[in-house]
């Protein structure tokens, strides 16, 4: 057996161990970027809206009723708009459930400013003849969905009444 002068068989287990533990970190720094979702792509603003809502508790002619006033703030398209109310009742008691979308039937194609809207006993269906509309325990989300953005977020830019409100 020969032997070669002055060679080094150590060298190269450390910088296999080396290179195995740098290929390792730079894998788990991938991994970890996609389980963070650190990527480019910076989340959807949400429109700023100023609301102003009116609510009466008669119970007269058709019950309670909440008017909502676009005061200020961006101009938003119909289409993304929509409101989701829970927990109105009919003056029996029962259920009241939203049928339709108050936005898409009363406000025009571009939201701004000035635009009203009325939340009425007639866009509830639960609500039999000689009965009211209950809103004492409605709450009213007013509901923005980014167009031509599936996997947006959606969010609430207004909510009736504000918790801080709620008795």
């Amino acid at each position: 057996m020969s032997r070669v002068p002055g060679g080094s068989r150590g060298a190269s287990p450390v910088v296999g161990v080396v290179m195995l533990v740098g290929i390792a970190v730079v894998l788990a720094a991938v991994a970890g970027a996609f389980a963070l979702d650190l990527t480019d792509r910076q989340p959807t603003a949400a429109p700023q809206v100023a609301v102003v809502a009116d609510y009466d508790e008669r119970t007269t002619g058709n019950g309670e009723y909440l008017n909502l006033t676009f005061e200020s703030g961006d101009v938003l398209d119909r289409e993304t708009l929509s409101i989701a109310v829970t927990g109105a009742a009919s003056s029996d008691g029962s259920d009241a459930t939203l049928t339709g979308d108050p936005i898409q039937s009363q406000a025009p194609a571009a939201v701004s400013a000035g635009t009203e809207l009325s939340i009425h006993a007639g866009q509830f269906s639960g609500v039999a003849s000689g009965e009211h509309l209950d809103l004492t325990d409605a709450t009213l989300r007013l509901v923005w969905t980014p167009e031509n953005d599936p996997d947006a977020e959606t969010y609430v830019l207004y909510r009736w009444p504000e918790p801080s409100r709620r008795t």
